[in-house]
């Protein structure tokens, strides 16, 4: 049966890049979680608070969750090539699979920003699309990358540019500052539906991204493209963002504060080519022999981490009743202290375990409790 990967066995680069996108994807998340950015509000902001979305848009929205999304694909991609290696059926994936929606289940339970029931309930389509030519792969990818950004993008930019229709957002609910018990009876009753119906339209730029992951794990491009290649690639699409930057800094800062939809998509095509050129870097200088630690810790633990950050945050502000209560800017200086203690954590917890909490969670539910994890 295919055995799972050990420890020196194991990918340095992908945990490194793994531990920068979950510091990104926190700092994405902060806000929603403390209320300064209710997930489905359109706040104003002003002053250091107006600065910090601006350099979230630029650098930081979507750039990250597009990195996990590959790393998914490639992760994933990795474990089939070994299971169907050693001849073991594709019921181990779909196990692993199981649980990490059961994962995503309890969090989404907590909190409206879970990823993991999403990456779950698209990642059972893989092991249809691993047997498919390196081509056949990348014509999917593509196809429902762009089939999803017009869809979902093209119709509101023509609403809001044609129609003059604008999205206005309200306050959030009162139950988010009322205590535990009503905010989530109000999760259960009004929120928990329309996540999954979110997930099942974002799945399709989700699953294009587990594509991309899949074809590059499958040919371990990060690990043998010439360094000429990447860092040529990195220029090309820093270049190609200027344009969408434009745009970002127009609605911000320019009179286009009312053109929300079409600083949405910009800021979400210049995450695909700024993600690009955050891994192209990380990768150069991994292969350059920088090491980052900090972060080969934090995305060694990367599950544990981004479950963390709900118990820590979510919780304490919904149970105290401060929902709301930070700015932006307050939240990022929150975040990064948050992250910098858990990169302190992580390293010192994998000094004397192989794995995480819910990665070895994960892990025993996939593999079952084998000798050389006693």
């Amino acid at each position: 049966m295919a055995g799972p990967i050990q420890v020196n066995e194991r990918i340095v680069l992908y945990d490194i890049i793994r531990g920068f996108a979950l510091c990104g994807i926190f700092l994405v998340n902060i806000p929603s979680m403390l209320g300064s950015d209710w997930i489905f509000g359109n706040p104003i902001y002003e002053g250091s608070d107006l600065f910090v979305r601006t350099l979230f848009d630029l650098f930081i929205q979507t750039k990250f969750y597009t990195i996990f999304s590959l790393l998914f694909g490639i992760g994933f991609s990795i474990f089939l090539e070994r299971s169907y290696a050693r001849g073991d059926s594709v019921g181990r994936y779909i196990r692993r699979i199981a649980i990490l929606f059961l994962f995503g289940l309890v969090h989404l339970a907590i909190w409206s920003g879970d990823i993991l029931h999403t990456y779950a309930m698209w990642g059972l389509l893989l092991p249809l699309f691993y047997g498919l030519s390196n081509r056949a792969i990348l014509r999917w990818a593509w196809g429902l990358l762009i089939t999803s950004f017009v869809l979902f993008y093209g119709s509101s930019i023509y609403l809001e540019w044609a129609l003059g229709y604008t999205s206005i957002g309200g306050p959030f609910p009162s139950a988010f500052n009322s205590g535990f018990g009503p905010w989530f009876d109000y999760r259960l009753e009004n929120e928990i539906i329309d996540m999954f119906q979110n997930s099942l339209f974002a799945g399709f730029e989700i699953f294009s991204l587990f594509l991309f992951g899949l074809y590059i794990g499958r040919e371990r491009k990060l690990l043998t493209w010439s360094i000429r290649g990447l860092t040529r690639t990195a220029i090309i699409c820093s270049i190609a963002s200027l344009p969408f930057f434009a745009v970002i800094v127009w609605h911000h800062y320019g009179g286009g504060a009312e053109y929300s939809a079409t600083n949405s998509a910009a800021v979400l095509v210049s995450g695909k080519l700024l993600a690009t050129v955050y891994v192209c870097l990380f990768t150069i200088a991994v292969r350059n022999g920088r090491a980052f630690r900090p972060l080969q810790a934090l995305g060694r633990m990367a599950l544990t981490n981004y479950l963390t950050h709900t118990l820590v945050v979510v919780i304490p502000v919904i149970t105290l009743g401060y929902y709301g209560q930070l700015s932006l800017t307050q939240g990022v200086f929150l975040s990064i202290m948050i992250l910098i203690a858990q990169a302190f954590f992580s390293m010192w917890w994998l000094k004397s375990h192989r794995y995480g909490p819910f990665e070895k969670l994960w892990r025993n539910g996939t593999y079952g409790r084998q000798k050389q994890e006693a």
